[in-house]
């Protein structure tokens, strides 16, 4: 199949599918599109309702400050001199209240295995991982409404959390993905069935990564990942699920930790020049699919082609900092051509999600050689 012959889009749905992440050298740092999520908190930073919705008339939850004060008597301090905090201790009364808690509030009957799952991760995380640990609490908080609630409220409650734990996994928690694995485990809330499966939390994370990338080739924020976006991936890859190849499902189910990993570690981590490598890959996969961004991706390679033949830079011989550095001094002049680039909108996106190929695509695309898909 020829490029030309795929419907727009779709290499955008390649890159998210393949990630190989960290695996090119890409400068502009960029914040992606602003969320509107309420209550929205950073990880493991905050010790009340991390994940869940306000909660009213329940018993109020028993959270152990962040930073308690220290007793006159005990002054003692850690090598940091931080002072210490203190963690009430976890009983098996309480895994098994949250664990049975939990799954009346996802309304699904865990496995042994996922019992056992939960269990070991409480156990090892209990003390270092205050976000957790606020979750346990305020899930045993909820018990009244979970167990003397209707079944209309208990759904509601069951959107809600839901709800607020998918968006949290789009800011890049990996607790709230740990989470709602265990609700996207049950077939009843399955998009559509394989090995493995596709889940929404897949599906949206899909429209997260795609926005992302297309915002960072465009070096401004052009697109968010909107219901409308989410839903037209949601129902393409729905539509397509049983016709891609099983390791291209596997691909998809790892997309949201391979994705969160990536964001949170090497996109922050590695700096500006890796940073721009990765823009420009993104961008010749993207441009032949989605035109606006022709004009910015070239613009990317020709900036970088340019430092590379500079003889008085000797780009070969001077490392990753100094490349860094390179591109900071380019760094105004290249902005300022980004203000005369057109837009890259969400309908427009949504348009070429409506209007692509997905199995056929993916699985016929020269490019996924390019993209290292594990395709057979």
């Amino acid at each position: 199949m020829k490029p030309s012959s795929m419907n727009p889009g779709v290499i955008a749905l390649l890159c998210v599918t393949s990630l190989t992440i960290g695996s090119a050298t890409p400068a502009v740092t960029v914040t992606p599109p602003p969320k509107t999520t309420p209550a929205k908190t950073v990880p493991n930073s905050t010790p009340q309702n991390r994940f869940l919705p306000p909660v009213q008339n329940s018993p109020p939850s028993k959270v152990t400050p962040a930073n308690p004060a220290t007793p006159p008597t005990a002054p003692a301090a850690t090598t940091n001199n931080l002072p210490l905090v203190v963690v009430p201790n976890l009983t098996p009364v309480t895994i098994k209240s949250f664990t049975n808690l939990y799954a009346q509030l996802l309304a699904v009957k865990f496995t042994p295995n996922q019992q056992a799952k939960i269990s070991q991760r409480l156990n090892r995380e209990w003390v270092t991982n205050l976000g957790l640990r606020n979750t346990v609490t305020q899930t045993i908080a909820l018990e009244p409404q979970i167990v003397r609630g209707t079944p209309v409220e208990r759904t509601q409650l069951q959107t809600k959390i839901i709800a607020n734990l998918r968006q949290q996994v789009l800011d890049g928690d990996g607790d709230a993905l740990w989470l709602v694995s265990f609700y996207d485990a049950a077939p009843k809330n399955w998009l559509a069935p394989g090995k493995p499966p596709l889940t929404r939390m897949t599906s949206d994370m899909s429209a997260e990564v795609l926005c992302f990338m297309v915002n960072e080739v465009m070096g401004k924020s052009v697109a968010t990942a909107d219901t409308k976006l989410k839903n037209a991936i949601a129902s393409k890859l729905t539509t397509e699920y049983a016709k891609i190849p099983v390791d291209t499902k596997q691909e998809l189910s790892r997309l949201p930790t391979n994705w969160l990993a990536f964001k949170n570690g090497q996109w922050i981590r590695r700096g500006d020049y890796f940073r721009e490598q990765m823009r420009i890959q993104w961008g010749q996969n993207l441009e032949a699919y989605i035109p606006e961004i022709k004009q910015i991706s070239k613009l990317r390679r020709d900036r970088l082609a340019r430092l590379q033949a500079d003889p008085k830079i000797q780009w070969n011989k001077i490392n990753s900092v100094q490349r860094q550095v390179v591109f900071q001094k380019s760094d105004l002049e290249f902005q300022t051509s980004l203000k005369t680039l057109p837009p890259v909108t969400t309908v427009q996106l949504t348009n070429y999600i409506n209007n692509m190929q997905v199995a056929n695509a993916i699985g016929n695309s020269p490019t996924r050689s390019s993209l290292r898909l594990k395709v057979k």
